[in-house]
């Protein structure tokens, strides 16, 4: 009888946690991150900041105040998201293999 090197799949517990390095690298929440800071960033310079002649170059629109709050919105519409709709994995049968199914 020969012996084999054990897998990675036999030498982990089978009554492992799942991993939450899936949730760290969610893009959902890193877009919506730098929206919703840079949608801050830029709404308060647009209310703090910016000078009448600006506006005026701007055909009388305070664009940066408008895009901080479009980018604030959306920021928070991508955090929210993945708040309400987490990343789930299908949890892996017992007998599956990496291998391709055979023909």
């Amino acid at each position: 009888m020969t012996q084999h090197e054990p897998t990675s799949d036999e030498l982990q517990p089978k009554d492992a946690p799942p991993s939450a390095a899936s949730k760290l690298f969610d893009l959902r929440v890193l877009i919506g991150a730098l929206f919703t800071f840079y949608g801050v960033a830029l709404s308060i310079y647009g209310l703090f900041f910016t000078s009448p002649a600006e506006i005026a170059k701007a055909a009388g629109i305070n664009i940066n105040l408008w895009l901080g709050v479009g980018m604030l919105a959306l920021g928070l519409l991508f955090l929210l998201w993945a708040k309400l709709a987490p990343v789930v994995h299908d949890p892996v049968p017992a007998e599956a293999s990496d291998r391709p199914p055979m023909h």
